[in-house]
């Protein structure tokens, strides 16, 4: 279902994932991994109409170099009904339906990130950046989160972006594995939400972060017939 709407923002530009099942590699064994982010991506931007894998991007700041956690916190607002006023929040208050997690605070994501959890990773890959996250590094904050504030949740995140046949990038969505969860894994304990990536890591950076949601029905329509 579409985000719930309001006639009054102003239309986002919708962006739409790239399918890999029409392709004939999501039959080889060695993609199946992005076959299962596929089917993970769809059911959290199932659009309509044949719009499936449609989102909007959701801009970051760059202050201190933390797009990566103001990523995860515009996502979770808006994909999980977290408590902060977007549009997944009203439309589980429109199906009854109780949010399910909060949003994640930047202290929170901060602590996580200097804990001895993902230090003791960090240091495992010889990785000593205090910012500039990579996907790997976001994605073991947000799991790790997941362990220690919202009990009882395991905490998953992927990632999505722009087709670059510069650097042989299909588009395709990536989910990442943690420990407490797989991508093919389904239950109403796993929280998954997923994020935008420019692709820097690929060109020799670590690239920028935004959030992403769902597109509303208006959204869609103006996007109709340019698929």
């Amino acid at each position: 279902m579409p985000a719930a709407q309001n006639s009054t923002r102003p239309l986002l530009p919708v962006s739409r994932a790239v399918d890999i099942l029409p392709t004939p590699r999501s039959a080889l064994p060695r993609y199946a991994a992005y076959v299962r982010a596929r089917h993970r991506f769809w059911e959290a931007f199932p659009g309509v109409d044949g719009a499936g894998g449609a989102y909007v991007r959701l801009p970051t700041p760059g202050t201190d170099l933390e797009c990566g956690f103001h990523a995860l916190i515009l996502s979770m607002r808006h994909q999980v009904c977290g408590g902060g006023g977007g549009e997944a929040e009203a439309e589980a208050e429109a199906e009854g339906r109780a949010a399910v997690l909060r949003v994640p605070t930047l202290d929170e994501l901060r602590s996580v990130f200097g804990g001895a959890v993902v230090q003791g990773e960090n240091a495992r890959t010889a990785m000593g950046n205090g910012s500039w996250f990579t996907a790997d590094q976001l994605a073991a904050v947000f799991a790790e989160w997941g362990r220690r504030f919202p009990v009882g949740k395991r905490c998953q995140m992927g990632w999505v972006m722009d087709r670059d046949e510069e650097v042989g990038v299909e588009g395709w969505p990536v989910m990442m594995n943690t420990p407490d969860v797989e991508t093919g894994e389904v239950g109403e304990d796993i929280v998954r939400v997923w994020v935008w990536n420019d692709g820097g890591s690929l060109r020799g950076g670590l690239g920028h972060f935004e959030g992403i949601r769902r597109p509303t029905e208006r959204e869609l329509a103006a996007m109709k017939g340019r698929w």
